[in-house]
């Protein structure tokens, strides 16, 4: 691991669990194990580390929706898509701890309830609202407002990224779900 990889990782660290204005350069810099000048070296200033983390999560998230092939989507993948996408949320330590930032900050900075809002609303919301138009235009899912059943499958995923659940009781339950809502809305 780089040093500026480290520096990013012991910020995270730190900002996910004290908050951003709370960890000062000097507590990063200890964490890390260098002085604040080599600090320095590799970020001009905490906000210039705190947007490395915010890009960096942001490529990580990206990373993982293209891996779904989201536009390959279809009725039989659907439950093991929505599945994945819970447990890289719940399961990733870095998406858990960026989780976690962005809920401390996010009363404090607009930009940061933007990105929380953008990354665990409505990317989520608007990528299952694609996949049910294309199953609704395929006549495989019954024609109804594709937000709204986006939203509505949505919806008990968003409510345990808040809490801690041990994901043995969890994944049957959100698996389950799924496969009701799909049953639901299946056409035929």
């Amino acid at each position: 691991m780089t040093t500026k990889e480290k520096i990013l990782l012991e910020s995270m660290k730190l900002f996910s669990v004290q908050g951003f204005a709370a960890v000062s350069v000097r507590t990063i810099a200890a964490a890390v194990g260098v002085r604040d000048s080599a600090l320095y070296k590799h970020f001009k200033s905490k906000q210039e580390i705190l947007d490395g983390i915010v890009e960096e999560s942001k490529l990580r998230f990206f990373k993982k929706y293209k891996e779904l092939e989201l536009e390959k989507m279809n009725f039989d993948n659907v439950v093991e898509t929505c599945m994945q996408m819970f447990n890289f949320q719940t399961q990733d330590e870095w998406i858990i701890m960026f989780r976690r930032l962005l809920l401390i900050e996010q009363f404090n900075n607009p930009q940061m309830a933007a990105i929380y809002k953008a990354l665990f609303v409505e990317m989520p919301v608007n990528c299952q609202k694609e996949i049910f138009q294309n199953l609704i235009n395929q006549k495989m899912m019954k024609d109804k407002n594709a937000e709204v059943m986006a939203m509505e499958l949505y919806a008990p995923f968003f409510l345990y990224h808040t809490i801690e659940e041990p994901k043995e009781r969890m994944n049957p339950l959100l698996r389950k779900h799924v496969e009701n809502f799909m049953e639901m809305y299946m056409e035929g």
